[in-house]
């Protein structure tokens, strides 16, 4: 599901030259593994979002410690930025995950998206957690890139992940995550409950299960 806009083509006038020419519309270069959306440019964090990115979290810190803590003890908005940016980088080397800041028009970051510990053993498989920006909330972004990154996470390589399974631990308190799983196809994984670490402290979570077929089904009806 990544790729790149294509430029404008040249229209060649009666004479075979470039009589008639309209204006080419922008090149746009996704970075690998970038993924576009009807909205969003759903890709890598990289350290030309710093501004932006420590914008976001001035917005949105208390927002997000009740279910998604991001800073761990003492962490500054910057700390947390180069921490981030390290984590995203490792993940792209190691291919060990798959980290993405969701983007809108003109360049605002609304959430963090990403598959976090793959796994590629007898099944291909990952973990997903998510975030988004309280002023984004309502406008359909999660589900957009969230369903933008599944796509890509179940597409077959070399254009996708090619993974069987996407795993969520999602506290049961946390309704608007529990309805955007349901809402992409994720189906309760078992009874039993997780602790799970995340800022600095661990939190109980329901486990929830995703395939490609399932993933299919939804998209499709």
């Amino acid at each position: 599901m990544s790729g790149r806009e294509r430029p404008g083509r040249a229209v060649a006038g009666p004479a075979g030259g470039l009589g008639g020419l309209s204006a080419p519309r922008p090149v746009e270069v996704l970075a690998p593994g970038s993924i576009r959306t009807a909205r969003l440019v759903v890709r890598p964090l990289v350290e030309a979002d710093r501004e932006e990115f420590c914008r976001t979290m001035r917005e949105s810190r208390t927002h997000l410690s009740r279910f998604s803590t991001l800073h761990m003890p003492g962490e500054s908005d910057e700390e947390l930025f180069a921490r981030q940016v390290g984590l995203t980088a490792e993940g792209e080397r190691s291919g060990r995950a798959c980290r993405r800041v969701a983007v809108a028009l003109p360049g605002r970051i609304v959430g963090a998206f990403n598959l976090n510990a793959i796994r590629r053993g007898l099944v291909w498989e990952a973990d997903a957690n998510w975030w988004l920006v309280p002023s984004a909330v309502g406008f359909g972004f999660a589900t957009e890139a969230l369903g933008g990154l599944l796509g890509y996470a179940f597409a077959d390589l070399p254009g996708g992940l090619g993974l069987h399974r996407v795993l969520a631990g999602i506290q049961a308190e946390n309704t608007a995550s529990l309805r955007l799983a349901e809402r992409l196809g994720f189906r309760r994984a078992g009874p039993d409950r997780s602790f799970l670490h995340a800022g600095g402290k661990w939190d109980l979570h329901e486990l929830f299960e995703l395939s490609p077929e399932r993933f299919s089904a939804r998209m499709a009806g």
